[in-house]
């Protein structure tokens, strides 16, 4: 008598019989009840885990910012150890001698602006109502500051709830490290190594993978990598650019607190489009401290630089690798920073990233296998997976 065959769907699972499938449901319920209750076994995984994450996250950065310029002295002759040492000595004096200038100017004028600002924005407020009451709305002007001071402080308190939540999930993945020091102190010595010999790490991560499963590998550690690269070195020298652009403007206009402002410009502008949001107000207030035609100076100086930024910095420091569309950039901005706080807002777009490229990979394994067992059927298109076809 002759066997049956299996039906599709149970070949599709990689079974022969029914009893297949009813098993890999018991075990894969199991297996996430036998997890659940001895996840304690994995909390010094997650420590180790957290303790690294930091100095990596910043050898990675300093990697990604410092590779180009060693390589291109390393084609000039110089041998790639000393031009590793000859860029650490210029980059390192430059921060230490342009700090010893600039960290006494910002501070004096931040402790100014924390003391002034609360008597901004009370001016702010009384300018908008005198420019309420020469209107025919000058009868609901009350009402409307009302509801604008209601709305603002229950900004800031989610402000101040947000950064609170923010500084404890920093905590969290920090809570293994004693010092921002030891991040500080050890990230450039790793980052050398990696630079020294950027492919032995690579190598050895593909040589403990199966060989099997080596070519998809490389393909995604290669996207991965671009994908990081892009954005840590790109955002950092965009916000960079920014924050220089913005501080040669205000002070050509004369602006208060022009150092400032412009510095929390490019540091805030490392969160898309909500950063940048968020350093705007202050210097608007500022702005009308001094007149009108500042204010009018400072939001067309404001909004002209953003565009000139977008246009133009950011698509050639960071070129389009990311590809995410700017509605998708708000919502994960939104669901990581209420999952992880301020940590999920900063590193949000990147971890995004790389679950997308699980995401695009695994669903094209999934094409694949489909169109094994039932492309009689209809059949998937553009079921290959390379940087070709994901970038």
């Amino acid at each position: 008598m002759e066997k049956e065959k299996p039906s599709k769907i149970i070949q599709f699972f990689g079974g022969k019989t029914s009893y297949y499938i009813i098993g890999l449901i018991i075990l894969s319920a199991l297996a996430i009840y036998l997890l659940n209750t001895v996840s304690f076994i994995f909390r010094p995984i997650v420590v180790i885990i957290t303790t690294v994450l930091p100095p990596m996250i910043f050898a990675l950065l300093l990697y990604y910012l410092l590779n180009p310029v060693v390589n291109f002295l390393s084609k000039k002759g110089i041998p790639r150890t000393i031009s590793i040492v000859l860029t650490y000595v210029v980059i390192f004096g430059l921060l230490f001698f342009g700090g010893a200038r600039l960290v006494p100017v910002i501070q004096d004028q931040a402790q100014d602006l924390i003391k002034q600002f609360p008597e901004y924005v009370d001016d702010f407020q009384n300018a908008i109502k005198n420019i309420l009451d020469a209107t025919p709305f000058a009868a609901s002007s009350d009402q409307a500051l009302s509801s604008l001071d209601k709305l603002t402080k229950e900004a800031l308190n989610y402000l101040g709830n947000n950064w609170q939540d923010g500084a404890k999930g920093l905590g969290t993945i920090f809570s293994a490290v004693s010092s921002t020091a030891i991040t500080l102190f050890t990230g450039p010595i790793i980052a050398f190594f990696l630079i020294q010999s950027p492919h032995k790490l690579y190598n050895a991560i593909i040589d403990l993978i199966p060989p099997r499963f080596r070519k998809d590998s490389s393909s995604l550690i290669k996207i991965a990598n671009q994908q990081l690269g892009a954005f840590l070195k790109g955002q950092v020298i965009a916000s960079l650019l920014l924050g220089l652009i913005y501080w040669v403007v205000f002070l050509l206009l004369g602006l208060q607190f022009a150092t400032v402002i412009a510095l929390a410009a490019g540091i805030l502008s490392i969160i898309p489009y909500i950063g940048s949001f968020l350093a705007f107000l202050p210097g608007l207030f500022i702005a009308f401290q001094d007149s009108t035609f500042m204010v009018v100076k400072f939001v067309i100086a404001w909004f002209v630089v953003q565009l000139l930024h977008g246009d133009l910095v950011v698509p050639r420091v960071m070129g389009d690798k990311l590809k995410i569309h700017p509605i998708t950039i708000l919502i994960v901005l939104l669901v990581m920073g209420d999952l992880l706080g301020l940590v999920g807002v900063i590193f949000g777009i990147p971890i995004y990233s790389m679950i997308k490229l699980l995401v695009v990979f695994t669903f094209r394994k999934f094409k694949q296998r489909y169109n094994k067992y039932f492309s009689d059927e209809g059949a998937y298109r553009n079921t290959g997976f390379s940087e070709d076809d994901y970038l």
